[in-house]
């Protein structure tokens, strides 16, 4: 036992070498998906884009807009540099639009999930292990990630915040409510009659790239990484999915490295385009600490060591 907790005190003194830098991937990341979202919209309904281009491109800026408030929840957009921490959270409020998840409440209930991932009765995200039971299910997750936020938030912080704390997190929801309404209302304001007549297919953008985009980033953000949604052990509550041969970066690239979601858990001051690196100096540790890792083959999931991996 004393040997496992030194191999776990000796990964988290490796895992500094991969954390506390400025998280310039991340930034460049928020400033290319916050205004090629909102651009979508008036893209549709000014210019005819089509929705078969539009819906695509909004759900994947909407599972990207979340890496980038993910990093900011964790404050790993500003690292250790403390003079750029107003950055850190202005671009976690300005991406929190997208997904309408507010990053103050969000901060509380995803560090809930840290401290109790798996644990049914304490998980915020315990909903998500009923993802494809039906599509009711479905739907009431994609509810409930969103709804949860705010129900921590009330049962959890908004007695004891302070009046400007609960100011902004209400500022942060009607911020997310008006970037929606203004396209329409500079559409009716301005717009032709061509223009107006694809009032519809806003409200279609919106609705459809919402939904499908809000299911990708749960199944594989939370769904996928967390199977079997049982053990709540600390090297086993998620799970590494490695994608080997020629399309190995760029299946981590379009992921997010979230199927390095196990390194994220256990060094949560590292940020996501260093996941990878960070596991293959960690392999060995987590083979000893039981960590769940797979390949992922064209037969589906085949368990292996992290060793295997690198």
């Amino acid at each position: 036992m004393e040997n496992l907790r030194g191999l776990h005190r000796s990964a988290l003194k490796v895992s500094r070498d991969y954390s506390g830098d400025v998280g310039w991937p991340t930034i460049v990341l928020a400033l290319v998906v916050f205004p090629a979202y909102w651009s979508l919209p008036y893209l549709v309904m000014f210019y005819g884009l089509s929705l078969f281009i539009a819906i695509p491109a909004m759900v994947a800026l909407t599972y990207a807009s979340y890496t980038v408030l993910h990093e900011a929840v964790h404050s790993n957009i500003h690292g250790k540099n403390e003079s750029l921490r107003w950055l850190n959270s202005v671009l976690g409020y300005l991406t929190a639009t997208i997904i309408v998840i507010p990053q103050s409440p969000h901060r509380i209930s995803h560090l809930i999930h840290h401290g109790n991932t798996n644990d049914k009765a304490i998980d915020p995200d315990a909903h998500i292990e009923h993802l494809f039971k039906s599509p009711k299910d479905m739907l009431q997750s994609v509810y409930e990630v969103v709804a949860c936020q705010f129900r921590n938030y009330k049962d959890v912080r908004w007695a004891n915040a302070s009046w400007l704390e609960n100011t902004i997190v209400v500022s942060e929801f009607c911020s997310a409510v008006v970037l929606r309404i203004l396209p329409f209302a500079m559409l009716f304001a301005f717009g032709g009659a061509e223009s107006v007549a694809r009032w519809w297919q806003g409200i279609v953008l919106f609705v459809v790239a919402g939904i499908i985009g809000t299911f990708i980033l749960l199944y594989l953000f939370a769904y996928a990484v967390h199977q079997p949604h049982a053990s709540t052990e600390r090297y086993q509550t998620t799970r590494t999915i490695v994608v080997s041969g020629p399309l190995s970066n760029l299946a981590d690239w379009l992921w997010g490295y979230q199927n390095y979601h196990a390194v994220h858990h256990l060094y949560p001051a590292a940020p996501f385009y260093n996941y990878r690196r960070l596991f293959k100096a960690v392999a060995p540790t987590l083979d000893a600490m039981g960590a769940p890792v797979y390949k992922l083959t064209w037969k589906g999931l085949q368990q292996i060591k992290a060793v295997e991996a690198c």
